[in-house]
């Protein structure tokens, strides 16, 4: 890397941290008094501060009397941190080097303008970086002596950025089915442990209470299409996810014993054999209108049991996919479902799959799709995908993702503010053919208009249309770049405050800020924005995001499994 590379990487470093250190509350004022202090060299340091005791300047002076630092802080109403001015001299009191820092509202850092000058007052280097907030895109330029102007460069790689990846990922047979077979035996190890009773013997009385269980099935499906499902404790977790529905059934568990958990019952339902309710469940979609009877009976004790009828709704008729490959999402997020599509039984379990070589739950199967979940030790970043499905294995190189809001469920006291840290990790993984305008799985354009009014895919790239505008009458190859950059697809980031009646999200609208992000969003590693939350009342902050990309699908890689294994 060029040393002026080196320094602009040191430089944006520097800035970044310091954003999180100058943590202060708007206010102005002319100053008020100064606070001289003595800096162990012979010299001092004048510190200005204004009516609100922040401060205002601060002076490096030297043993000789002379201006050797000036540090000058501007407080903007409303702004959470201060804009910085770095000025340093030369020893004949001509400006050595000014170095400009800025931040918007929420103290997201904005941009850096340094110059640096020779002892005679002539420019000699520089830099100008900006950065957008909303879209994390940095924009960087060095100044050229030649020139005496600023050129723009490629920015520097943050050091969480690992490197684009420019094509997706191929595998070998052979690491398919190492990865498989080691899943195979994560998987067995974790079901023998999950299922091991307690050696304390169950002491009477034991009583019953009801205890509500979700039974997950696709949302999608057929008449009679056969379908997979399975039956959860915390229903919850699965009630907002549009590519699945949750049916809740209150079971009668038992304080204690076999009963007191899932696989103590039996699923049953009518053309199915008896299943564990611990592990997949199947059944044959009946037709429109029609109920479906279904009941969980205790094992070993046929008597006790619950049943209930599950509706299915009319539905539109849903499409048949191409069943002739296997594709997936280029980006699957922890906490959500992978969708992946293609040749399925319907029959769950049939059907196996891992992240790498661990053993991922299959939440849900139809005939054309398999709904995943990606297993909790997971990181994100590149971790590819194996599914065995009958004779067949695929590989699929995807991207795991991962949000969090850092600070999220704080407590705070009314008119306290907190900074939160909406973070997303993981999309830095996706191969460049991936970043391509999409809408897998289906469900996702129909997530963000419910977050979004309104929404259209098209409405997050404003600027390039406002480019292309501008270039109507320019060169052509320009505007055919610009047309092509239009087909490049988007991030969507929806953050929404959970309780608005106690609490404040600065620079959002009707408490909701919407992020449009592309791969350039990600070139320094994760996605991090500042937002700040203000108390109106005493409350525990809570924040929340959502993550819908809107990406070409992966297209997965296929092998026959050989007979010999």
């Amino acid at each position: 890397m060029p040393q002026n590379q080196h320094a602009l990487v040191s430089s944006l470093s520097q800035v970044l941290a310091l954003s999180a250190l100058l943590v202060c509350s708007a206010a102005s004022g002319m100053a008020q008094h100064t606070v001289v202090e003595k800096n162990g060299v012979g010299g001092r340091i004048e510190t200005d501060y204004n009516t609100a005791e922040k401060a205002t300047q601060m002076r490096t002076i030297g043993a000789d009397g002379k201006l050797q630092q000036k540090v000058d802080y501007e407080y903007l109403p409303g702004y959470y941190v201060a804009q910085q001015t770095d000025t340093t001299y030369w020893p004949n009191g001509q400006v050595r080097r000014v170095a400009h820092n800025t931040y918007d509202e929420s103290a997201n850092f904005t941009g850096e303008f340094i110059q640096v000058f020779d002892e005679s007052g002539k420019q000699i280097a520089g830099h100008k970086l900006t950065h957008d907030p909303w879209t994390g895109v940095y924009r960087c330029s060095e100044w050229s002596v030649v020139a005496q102007d600023y050129r723009a460069v490629d920015c520097p790689a943050g050091e969480e950025a690992k490197g684009r990846t420019e094509e997706p990922r191929k595998f070998t047979y052979e690491e398919v089915i190492k990865n498989l077979e080691a899943a195979r035996e994560t998987a067995r190890r974790e079901q023998k442990i999950g299922r091991m009773q307690p050696k304390t013997p169950v002491h009477p009385p034991v009583t019953t209470a009801q205890q509500e269980v979700g039974l997950v099935l696709p949302s999608q499906f057929r008449p009679g299409e056969r379908v997979s499902g399975t039956v959860v404790e915390n229903p919850d977790q699965y009630s907002e996810m549009p590519e699945v529905t949750v049916t809740r059934v209150a079971v009668p568990f038992e304080s204690a014993g076999e009963a007191s958990r899932l696989s103590g019952w039996l699923f049953e339902t009518a053309g199915e054999e008896p299943r564990r309710a611990d592990g997949p469940i199947t059944l044959m979609v009946p037709l429109p209108g029609s109920g479906l009877n279904i009941t969980f009976r205790q094992a070993g004790n046929p008597a006790h049991s619950v049943s209930q009828t599950l509706n299915f709704p009319q539905l539109s008729e849903k499409k048949s996919l191409p069943l002739n490959s296997f594709q997936s999402p280029a980006l699957c997020m922890k906490g959500e479902l992978c969708v992946v599509s293609g040749p399925f039984g319907g029959d769950s379990g049939k059907t196996f799959a891992a992240f790498e070589d661990r053993p991922a739950k299959i939440v849900a199967e139809t005939s054309d799709a398999a709904y995943l979940g990606i297993p909790e030790l997971t990181e994100p970043g590149s971790r590819p995908l194996f599914i065995a499905e009958g004779m067949k294995v695929v590989a699929l190189p995807v991207a795991v993702g991962k949000f969090v809001i850092k600070n999220n469920g704080r407590e705070l006291q009314a008119g306290e503010a907190l900074i939160t840290f909406p973070t997303l990790d993981g999309p830095g993984d996706i191969p460049d053919p991936a970043w391509q305008i999409g809408n897998f799985p289906a469900t996702n354009l129909q997530r963000a208009q419910q977050l979004i009014h309104g929404f259209q895919l098209s409405q997050g790239d404003r600027e390039t249309r406002e480019k292309l505008e501008a270039h109507e009458k320019g060169e052509s190859k320009e505007k055919r770049e610009i047309e092509e950059k239009k087909q490049e697809g988007e991030i969507l980031l929806v953050v929404r405050n959970i309780t608005p009646e106690q609490i404040l999200l600065r620079s959002s609208r009707n408490e909701v800020l919407v992020f449009h992000l592309s791969d350039e969003a990600f070139r320094r590693g994760e996605f991090k924005y500042d937002l700040v939350v203000e108390a109106k009342k005493a409350g525990k902050v809570e924040v929340k995001g959502y993550v819908i990309p809107f990406l070409a699908p992966i297209v997965g890689q296929e092998f026959s499994i050989e007979t010999t294994r």
